[in-house]
């Protein structure tokens, strides 16, 4: 989810200002909601922090509830269609594994409110929203899924089925979404190295499962 609009690649359309506001409203409150937590932020508080009046708050979300499922629905979706075009563009398993981690890496340092809203307070939507967040979230794990599954030389079965790939994409997933809890840029190097960390810890890992089960 973009905060600021830069500069649009050719044949791309500029934002519309609509989308503008939209993206800065949702940015100050991912930032509250990762500073104090859902249930003590308001709608009266965004506004606060945005400068908008209740009235102009209530004109783009319905509720409270439908600014965090926005928050996680454009965060996800965002995520999702980088991802894919980075896995679209060809490579061997590992290189696309590699360019998983790093745009994974990458979004959440750039997004780091919305990554820490989206890990603590999915489970604060109501059924209808958390199921169609979910839905988001089971594509962009099938996605990865499909690369693991190709590394360990089972890509000819179902990934969510699998037992061994379920759990080496658990696995990834799990060492990638709370990096956010100790991730410091001055003390830990850049983000691209330490992705190359994760995917040679994942492939030494992996390889040695499929070794084993050979």
């Amino acid at each position: 989810m973009s905060q600021d609009a830069g500069p649009t690649p050719q044949g791309e359309a500029e934002p519309s200002r609509t989308e503008q506001k939209l993206d800065r409203l949702l940015a100050a409150a991912a930032e509250l909601m990762a500073r104090q937590g859902f249930s003590q932020t308001t709608i009266r508080d965004v506004a606060r922090a945005t400068g908008y009046s209740l009235a102009g708050m209530y004109y783009y979300f319905k509720s409270k509830e439908d600014l965090l499922f926005q928050i996680q629905l454009r965060t996800f979706t965002s995520l999702l269609e980088q991802q894919q075009e980075a896995l679209a563009r060809g490579g061997t398993a590992e290189e696309r594994l590699r360019r998983f981690v790093r745009g994974h890496l990458g979004f959440f340092v750039e997004h780091f409110n919305e990554l820490k809203v989206c890990t603590f307070e999915l489970e604060s939507l109501s059924e209808e929203a958390y199921r169609e967040i979910e839905a988001v979230r089971r594509r962009y794990y099938r996605l990865a899924a499909g690369v693991i599954a190709e590394l360990m030389g089972r890509d000819g079965g179902n990934p969510e089925t699998d037992r061994a790939v379920r759990h080496a994409t658990l696995f990834v997933f799990g060492s990638l979404n709370w990096i956010f809890m100790w991730f410091d840029p001055e003390r830990d190097g850049p983000v691209d190295a330490l992705a190359d960390e994760v995917v040679d810890l994942v492939l030494h890992g992996v390889r040695a499962v499929a070794r084993g089960r050979s």
